[in-house]
């Protein structure tokens, strides 16, 4: 049963290719350069607006252990990482919470992988720490999207796609107009669902809250 929900890249590409007046391909393997040009782009536009980071591909407090080389080796499909505090975790806690280290993703020096990157110490080796908190924001599948970021994805790739083929100043009107609404309407949805509270999210709000609560200490 087909689902209606959600949609797939090869409706993608054809909503892309509509944009300009083409007609829709059977499948994505095609042999039509404007396909295989809208599927490239579509797949640029995914990336980029998913490196962002959404509600649907970003890991909150994922734990990452220590490989036995002594270092954090991080997932192929990873866009961004960030070091974060566990939750309940101060700055004057031993060991250090992770939102207080300097530390970044880098390619390993073998180039074999992409690794946490100890700035402080200017090495990929890690000699103290066993486990890192991190946020992660994550590449996902166009189709594993939610439909409001499916449409801000394939409207931005029809942007560019209509830029790059047709270079119409009214087209390229039209599909903005598509791309700012579908943008706001993924804005929307991801700050639903990420139940964003202004305490529990600012580091520095939380450590003032933190410091005059009477569970502090116990």
């Amino acid at each position: 049963m087909a689902n209606l929900g959600h949609m797939d890249k090869l409706e993608a590409v054809n909503e892309i290719l509509f944009s300009i007046g083409e007609s829709p391909v059977q499948a994505l393997e095609s042999g039509l350069g404007d396909a295989a040009i809208a599927e490239s782009i579509l797949n640029r536009s995914n990336r980029s607006i998913q490196l962002k980071g959404w509600h649907v591909n970003t890991l909150r407090n994922w734990s990452l252990s220590k490989a036995a080389d002594n270092r954090f080796e991080l997932p192929v499909d990873t866009l961004a990482v960030d070091t974060v505090n566990p939750s309940g975790s101060r700055q004057n806690t031993t060991p250090t919470p992770s939102g207080f280290i300097n530390a970044g993703m880098r390619r390993a020096a073998d180039d074999t992988n992409w690794l946490m990157f100890d700035n402080d110490n200017n090495t990929e080796i890690w000699t103290s720490e066993t486990t890192l908190t991190v946020d992660i924001v994550k590449l996902i599948d166009f189709d594993h999207l939610t439909p409001a970021l499916q449409i801000y994805v394939w409207t931005h790739a029809a942007n560019r796609f209509q830029q790059g083929i047709m270079g119409s100043r009214v087209l390229n009107e039209f599909t903005r107009g598509d791309v700012l609404e579908a943008e706001t309407q993924a804005v929307q949805e991801d700050s639903a669902n990420e139940d964003i509270n202004l305490i529990r999210q600012n580091g520095f709000i939380n450590a003032i809250a933190w410091r005059n609560s009477p569970l502090y200490g116990r």
